[in-house]
């Protein structure tokens, strides 16, 4: 049975300003996640996906090979019980 989660993740480094947010939307939309992804003022990036567990670690690895034109330095994850739900995956201003 699939358990649908909620996924928070900041991710430092090089990732903003390098098509960042624009590669995460691609991964979302081919794995069917919804959420957004959003730069913060710190220079970080957020990501909050809603998905099925396996998918979203997938989609994790996916963002870690191919950061757009940028570089993570780290990533601090969270999953815990869905409390949202979105209708598609988009890019926060």
């Amino acid at each position: 049975m699939k358990e649908i989660v909620q996924l928070h993740a900041i991710f430092k480094g090089n990732v903003q300003d390098v098509f960042f947010r624009q590669q995460v939307k691609v991964f979302a939309e081919e794995l069917k996640i919804t959420g957004y992804v959003k730069n913060l003022r710190d220079g970080s990036v957020e990501v909050l996906a809603i998905g099925d567990r396996e998918i979203l670690e997938k989609f994790l690895k996916e963002i870690e090979k191919k950061p757009g034109h940028g570089s993570i330095a780290s990533i601090k994850k969270n999953f815990t019980k869905k409390e949202i739900s979105f209708d598609r995956f988009e890019i926060r201003y």
